[in-house]
């Protein structure tokens, strides 16, 4: 198969359907059984160290505990204010929002090309190897060379542009998830709210606290759409180019679902 390159894959907290709409964008990567050599088999794992932090294996440390002052009871003060509560669901204003649904679906077609066309590169390296087969052994060695030469472009090409769906989709969601942001903390504000939570948070609340309906119908109308890098643009060329302000941004692994 055609390997590509692997997108660092750290956290940053995106919805499960900003990771569903990045895991699409692996389909490629799976596809073209038998375009690349197999991979040499992993080294084993080193040993891992002795929890007690002692060789050997003994028994941990015993250490001096000095004494620190005791602390005697405070003077009575003054009760906080009766909080007012507020629950939104991210999933579910993502869900409602225009621009990830449009996202959603340009990013669908762009993944449906880069399918498309590593199929049809399948099919064409199919042909050569079974041309290589046929071949007399001198010419053979030749498109042996040539195949290599041209399963390395593979790689790299596709990979660039597996690498750059990937950016491209980060770039949308992260303009989204900016504005949400926003959006909840006015939403808050207007409300009077002085504690707000993830719904995922509470074990029950009533729909009188939950203020997902009104961030979503808000974000709606301040940002019907978000900015997105054409399919012939490179994300990485355009942060160096100075149109937009820049900042690092961890990409998100789309095949770590929790």
């Amino acid at each position: 198969m055609i390997d590509f390159p692997r997108v660092p894959g750290h956290r940053t907290g995106m919805t499960p359907l900003g990771r569903r709409i990045l895991a699409g964008l692996c389909v490629a990567a799976a596809m073209g059984a038998g375009l690349a050599p197999a991979a040499a088999p992993a080294a084993p794992a080193p040993a891992a160290a002795s929890q007690d932090g002692v060789a050997g294996g003994g028994p941990p440390p015993v250490l001096p505990a000095p004494p620190v002052p005791d602390f005697g009871p405070l003077p009575a003060g003054a009760r906080p204010p009766q909080p007012v509560i507020g629950v939104f669901d991210t999933n579910e204003i993502m869900r409602q929002s225009v621009a990830v649904q449009q996202v959603e679906q340009e990013m669908g077609t762009r993944r449906e090309a880069l399918i498309h066309d590593v199929r049809a590169e399948e099919e064409q390296i199919q042909a050569l190897r079974q041309r290589m087969l046929n071949a007399p052994r001198d010419q053979a060695e030749a498109q042996q060379r040539a195949l290599q030469q041209r399963l390395a472009a593979d790689r790299q090409k596709f990979g660039n542009r597996n690498r750059i769906l990937q950016e491209d989709t980060q770039i949308a969601l992260n303009q989204v998830q900016r504005e949400v942001d926003q959006v909840l903390a006015t939403v808050a504000k207007s409300r009077g709210l002085t504690i707000v939570v993830q719904s995922s948070g509470t074990v029950l609340h009533g729909p009188q606290v939950d203020i997902s309906e009104q961030v979503a119908s808000r974000l709606n109308a301040v940002l019907p759409h978000v900015y997105l890098p054409a399919a012939n643009e490179d994300p990485e060329v355009i942060a160096k180019s100075g149109k937009f302000p820049t900042a690092p941004v961890q990409m998100t692994d789309p095949n770590q679902q929790g």
